[in-house]
């Protein structure tokens, strides 16, 4: 079948109004920490509930999500006492950007060190035990290990797609999610998940943490469809999150 002509005025702005793929970020769905600031910001939300941030609203702390796609990267922030924020990423999960360059930090309490990364996160080491401190052996890595999981809701579709992140205490919840996934007899954007939060702890004390259960296989042609178109445009372009940056105060909130 041919494509039918188009008028010649709208031939004239057929470039206009067209998406941004460059531009397009998208939003967290944050797990609620007793510390989280959304819980100032909102009389509804409390801890251990999930945070849709582009929608700014609570979705309880229980939750139907479709997961679209999965990723896993690996960040190397930079501490807290030398002003946080990104200092190196693999977003494939293998290679540095920046690669081959020095990062002098401050550690807590006040020693300092030199992060080197290399072509590759193996190469540097910076993801293994011992790294963020070369004196003590016994250190946490200096890079950490993240998931990055996009979620679509089939029971809210006038909400846009989010994604739950998992870091240093969630990896473990993310790789037993991802085993659980690879059995299924569908693609992982054709199941429906029921992700809830629960009361973990830590050296420092309790956290809320999350998880998941499969509810069963997507109800409805459009919504697989839909969720399929999802799947394929990040395959394509990849994934960019928006504020990707405070998810190294969520961690640090969760695991501290």
């Amino acid at each position: 079948m041919s494509k039918p002509r188009l008028p010649a005025f709208v031939q004239a702005y057929a470039r206009l109004g067209k998406l941004d793929v460059e531009a397009l970020e998208i939003p967290r769905l944050k797990l609620l920490q007793a510390a989280s600031p959304e819980l100032a910001e909102s009389n509804n939300a409390r801890p251990g509930e999930f945070w849709h941030s582009q929608a700014n609203e609570t979705l309880g702390s229980s939750v139907r999500i479709c997961p679209i796609y999965i990723d896993r990267r690996v960040i190397l922030w930079r501490p807290p006492e030398s002003g946080g924020g990104i200092l190196a990423r693999a977003d494939d999960g293998k290679h540095w950007e920046p690669a081959n360059t020095e990062f002098k930090v401050i550690l807590e309490g006040g020693q300092e060190v030199t992060w080197r990364t290399a072509g590759t996160v193996a190469a540097s080491g910076l993801d293994k035990r011992g790294s963020s401190n070369p004196d003590d052996p016994k250190s946490p890595p200096a890079a950490t290990r993240m998931y990055s999981i996009v979620c679509s809701f089939p029971d809210r579709q006038d909400l846009p797609p989010a994604v739950v992140i998992l870091q240093r205490a969630g990896i473990k919840v993310a790789t037993k999610l991802i085993g659980a996934l690879k059995v299924l007899r569908a693609p992982s954007f054709g199941a429906v998940l029921e992700m809830t939060s629960f009361k973990d702890k830590s050296a420092a004390g309790e956290f809320y943490n999350y998880a998941f259960e499969i509810a069963g296989p997507v109800q409805g042609r459009p919504t697989y469809e839909e969720n399929f178109t999802q799947y394929r445009f990040f395959i394509e372009h990849g994934l960019k999150v928006k504020d990707l940056e405070g998810a190294q105060e969520d961690g640090r909130i969760a695991s501290h």
